[in-house]
């Protein structure tokens, strides 16, 4: 498979990467790296940076290769920060979705892994909340990975798009192999 990692260089995406390559993929990160590092990219990847809010270079992206599959990572992530500045959330994680599925369809590109996140759960009606729980976030970061699964089922509909979207907690942990060396910056989750 040759796959495209949006936000490869941070966390999550890293981990992805690696396992990837582990997996003998062919494998291009795009990173603005605001979170991630280019460190954690390893060689056996191809790295461009850029930003999902540039529909130029994202386009160059695309059409730098044929990608079997997308994986997005790239978001901005702090909930108490997107009760602050709902916009600069609603920009990143909402319209750069957008671009990214926009630039997926103008490059015949159909199936995406969007990294979405529990916080569309809101305050638990059971435990352990499983993925039939009722969706109400609480916050508005939760309310913009919400909102991106809804724009996926249209572009399910309407472009083809086959999707499937991460609902996990806080993640935690490094690559047991040592390989992943740098931090994330402005990390805010807890553990």
């Amino acid at each position: 498979m040759n796959a495209l990692i949006i936000g490869g260089a941070g966390y999550i995406g890293s981990h992805v990467v690696l396992e990837l390559l582990d997996q003998n993929h062919q494998v291009t990160v795009f990173d603005n790296l605001s979170t991630g590092s280019r460190k954690n990219v390893p060689d056996a990847a191809t790295f461009i940076k850029g930003d999902i809010l540039d529909e130029d270079e994202l386009s160059k992206a695309f059409e730098s290769s044929k990608y079997d599959a997308v994986f997005h990572f790239a978001a901005l992530k702090a909930a108490g920060d997107s009760m602050i500045d709902p916009g600069s959330f609603a920009k990143q994680n909402i319209s750069g979705s957008i671009n990214v599925l926009n630039a997926m369809v103008n490059n015949g590109v159909k199936n995406i892994i969007f990294s979405s996140s529990a916080a569309v759960y809101g305050y638990p009606k059971y435990n352990p909340i499983d993925e039939n729980h009722p969706t109400a976030p609480i916050n508005f970061y939760g309310f913009t990975k919400l909102e991106i699964e809804r724009i996926l089922a249209w572009y399910s509909q309407l472009k083809g798009i086959r999707f499937a979207t991460l609902r996990y907690f806080n993640a935690a942990g490094y690559d047991p192999k040592g390989r992943i060396t740098e931090l994330e910056r402005n990390c805010a989750n807890l553990l």
